[in-house]
């Protein structure tokens, strides 16, 4: 899509860049390279998660560019004939899933939208994936939320993501969190949009396709801060230097994890 490409083409750091560097430069360069390269693998994981986020923010557009494909058998004669003239009335850009994907995505996206009804979002403000920029502390960072919106009653700003899981049970989505750095995430969202409202509607991928909605407390958030900053320095010497280092080549000593301790408790 063509604002995939002009977000692309803007030079600053976002959360998703921020995560990789903050494994190594080196890392955050391969991945730059992949995604100016076209190189980028949208495993089927990825293209449930995207398709989710279109049907629940942006339904008029699901339903006019994903189609389920034909229920048959390509190997006979006859079902390869119905399917290359399903293939055929398709247009650029449009995409494809079986039934049973297709029912998954959109019961996923009525929960989601069950989530928005009940903190009264007003859709009437809804700002979709839209581009923000800022200068941060002498660099340029940039990222693009699911929803900026307001609630009703409220004149203050909100900013929603949508995120599918496993679980949705407070423990099992904290891990989420952790392991995915979505604290860092809030962290750059809020800078960006310039709230501190930042909410996560954690929908589970089986049935019932239950929810929940967190927002972080005051440490996860100075953590995802820290992480930001943290981030935002490296890279900004990175670009002053030209230089993209991968792992220290220090040796370094190893500890097993805590659980490994079988023997030895």
């Amino acid at each position: 899509m063509s604002h995939n490409i002009e977000y692309n083409n803007i030079i600053g750091l976002n959360y998703s860049g921020a995560k990789q560097i903050s494994k190594s430069p080196a890392h955050y360069k391969a991945w730059l390279d992949a995604i100016n390269e076209g190189d980028q693998k949208d495993t089927p994981a990825l293209k449930i998660g995207r398709l989710v986020h279109l049907a629940s923010l942006q339904p008029r557009v699901f339903n006019e560019t994903v189609h389920i494909e034909p229920d048959v058998d390509r190997r006979t004669k006859d079902g390869k004939a119905v399917y290359e003239a399903f293939k055929a009335s398709l247009k650029e850009g449009d995409e494809t899933v079986d039934s049973e994907t297709y029912a998954m995505i959109d019961a996923i996206a009525q929960s989601i939208e069950q989530a928005f009804a009940s903190l009264k979002v007003q859709a009437d403000h809804w700002k979709v994936e839209q581009t923000y920029t800022k200068d941060y502390n002498g660099v340029t960072i940039k990222g693009r939320p699911d929803l900026v919106t307001r609630i009703l009653g409220s004149e203050a700003t909100y900013i929603f993501d949508v995120k599918t899981c496993q679980s949705a049970e407070p423990s099992a989505f904290a891990k989420d969190v952790a392991n995915y750095k979505y604290h860092l995430q809030d962290a750059f969202y809020s800078e960006l949009v310039g709230t501190e409202n930042v909410f996560f509607i954690a929908v589970e991928k089986e049935p019932p396709y239950a929810y929940r909605i967190y927002s972080l407390d005051a440490a996860a958030k100075s953590e995802g801060k820290a992480l930001m900053n943290d981030a935002v320095a490296t890279y900004k010497q990175c670009l002053t230097y030209g230089k993209w280092p991968s792992y220290t080549k220090d040796v370094c000593e190893l500890s097993l994890p805590k659980w490994a301790h079988i023997l030895t408790q």
